[in-house]
């Protein structure tokens, strides 16, 4: 029997339809609202005013979801709301602040509505994903997958009428389905990659979840574009899209296998999970991972659920779970979901031209992609501790940079090298992008699936994910504040995050590149450096510690 780290991995029609059908009606759908907010914020905050102004009496009620022309003021409380078009297409030049000196100024109101509406979605995300582990087990991975369409599918009608509905509450409570929804498929997509890949491709795969994130916030830039549906008239349409890959999965997921560890580990049924592994390899002799599954299974026999409670309090697990909560909570609190959805205020702030920022915005999406696709190989080569800890001190050099040049910007005496130093925030945003894109984006959902065994993994996977989701509510509500109090010095806390994150994965994460789950689980749970050195890439022998 050929040995299972040797034999040549067969990406069978089953293995690559089950991973395109999952992260498309999955993690695009992630990806894709994290960033359909952002082109369009401005046009969609003069919405709002609009709609309040209506409701105030103040504009006519036909005429609410019209912006001003001509540079016409709006007025409401004395606060001047302003819109210039450009051959009947609003450009991004439109303000809802109250002029101050010749200085615009937020109006707070409309600056807390708008957090609310993009800070929503992370809200309900950690309802979704502390839920998503009781999913995951009572439905199973692909029929979770499935349940779960609905509410994109509502989210995605409530999305595309709030102009026919003349409200704004209707987009905040779809944002707040779409959250829901995105907490259960995270988790769900990661454990479904996990368990149904071979073990030689398990980091790659893991990876193309990270991967379809980021081409599902690089798609929702570019239909943000003025000149697609980032108008004041087709703004809805951004929301609205929702529907297309939530009916992928409703229709094409069906198809897929389940999980086989599911299967044989969780429903007990070994034969359909043979089955299913046949399947997805290609081959009929999966004897040594269906054995694998067995002996997990059966050191599993004496629990039927594992609760939050018992991860909580099983000694074993506490180290584990302290990497993957730190991970989770690292990688929202390192600013990129700051970045893709409040970058379009960044640039604006850096101030970078506003005719570049639209393109600035999509070109910081197409960089994530390519860095991500970059990533998929490197996951395999080089392993996961050094794509987490060199590409994390890149981020924070380009926070550095942002930093300083950003500061530079205030700076009267040099107001003939402004320009220039646009361009370098705008670099220093990109190169941030790549740090995260090769290392911090992918990499964590990757380790947790792989820390833990098939058991406690599903409440792990949620448990820490939670954390991933508070974290990034919290950014997402006060990012803006931050900007408006520390200008340039916004960047100084990230830096600081991502300085000890840094120091604590170089002392306590461990590689889990090409070893089983149960070996991962076994040497984690005494310490990385005592049980787990790092392995050899071909030969898969342990070199020492790091």
């Amino acid at each position: 029997m050929a040995d299972k780290a040797e034999r040549e991995v067969k990406y069978t029609f089953w293995l690559v339809f089950s991973i395109s059908i999952c992260v498309f009606g999955n993690s695009f759908l992630y990806g894709y609202n994290i960033g359909v907010v952002n082109q369009p914020a401005k046009i969609i905050q003069v919405f709002y005013k609009n709609v309040l102004l209506a409701r105030d009496g103040q504009l006519p009620a036909e005429d609410e979801n019209v912006l001003a022309t001509n540079q016409t003021d709006l007025t409401g409380g004395g606060v001047g709301y302003i819109v210039k078009e450009n051959g009947g297409n609003t450009t991004n030049q439109t303000s809802v602040g109250k002029k101050v000196g010749g200085k615009e100024e937020e109006d707070p109101f409309i600056e807390l509505l708008w957090s609310l509406t993009v800070a929503i979605f992370v809200a309900f995300g950690m309802i979704g994903s502390f839920i998503s582990g009781n999913v995951a087990e009572k439905l199973g991975r692909k029929r979770g997958m499935i349940a779960i369409t609905v509410i994109m599918l509502i989210a995605a009608v409530l999305g595309g009428i709030p102009r026919v509905a003349s409200s704004f509450e209707v987009l905040i409570i779809s944002r707040a389905f779409v959250g829901l929804h995105c907490g259960l498929n995270v988790s769900l997509a990661s454990l479904y990659l996990a368990e149904i890949s071979p073990q030689k491709i398990r980091g790659a795969v893991g990876t193309c979840h990270q991967l379809f994130i980021t081409i599902g916030i690089l798609w929702s830039m570019i239909l943000g574009l003025r000149e697609l549906l980032g108008t004041e008239v087709y703004w809805p349409l951004l929301f609205a899209f929702n529907a297309l890959p939530a009916l992928t999965c409703l229709v094409l997921m069906p198809l897929c296998p389940e999980s086989p560890r599911y299967l044989l580990i969780t429903k007990k049924d070994e034969q359909g999970a043979t089955e299913v592994m046949r399947k997805l390899r290609g081959y009929t002799d999966v004897e040594e991972e269906v054995e694998e599954m067995r002996v997990e299974a059966k050191k599993q026999q004496s629990v039927e659920h594992f609760s939050l409670k018992q991860l909580l309090s099983t000694p074993e697990l506490r180290m584990p779970l302290i990497i993957a909560v730190f991970l989770q909570a690292a990688q929202q609190a390192s600013g990129i979901n700051a970045v893709m959805s409040y970058s379009s205020f960044i640039f604006t702030q850096a101030s970078v031209a506003e005719d570049v920022v639209q393109y600035a915005i999509v070109g910081n999406g197409t960089i994530n992609v390519i860095a991500t696709i970059i990533a998929v190989p490197l996951m395999e080569k080089a392993g996961r501790r050094p794509l987490l800890l060199w590409p994390m001190c890149c981020m924070a050099l380009s926070f550095l940079l942002l930093c300083i040049f950003h500061t530079l910007q205030y700076d009267e005496d040099l107001v003939s090298h402004h320009s220039a130093f646009a361009w370098v925030c705008i670099i220093a945003m990109h190169t941030y992008v790549i740090g995260f894109a090769l290392g911090l984006g992918p990499i964590p959902f990757t380790i947790v699936s792989e820390m833990f065994r098939q058991e406690p993994r599903a409440a792990a996977m949620s448990f820490s994910i939670g954390f991933n989701w508070i974290i990034n509510f919290i950014l997402m509500m006060t990012f803006r504040f931050m900007q408006e109090a520390l200008f340039g010095f916004t960047y100084i806390p990230f830096i600081v995050i991502l300085v000890i994150s840094i120091i604590f994965i170089f002392f306590f994460v461990p590689e889990t590149k090409n070893r089983t789950f149960d070996d991962i689980a076994n040497s984690i749970s005494h310490g990385r450096q005592k049980k787990s050195p790092p392995f050899n890439d071909e030969e898969g022998v342990a070199m020492g510690p790091l």
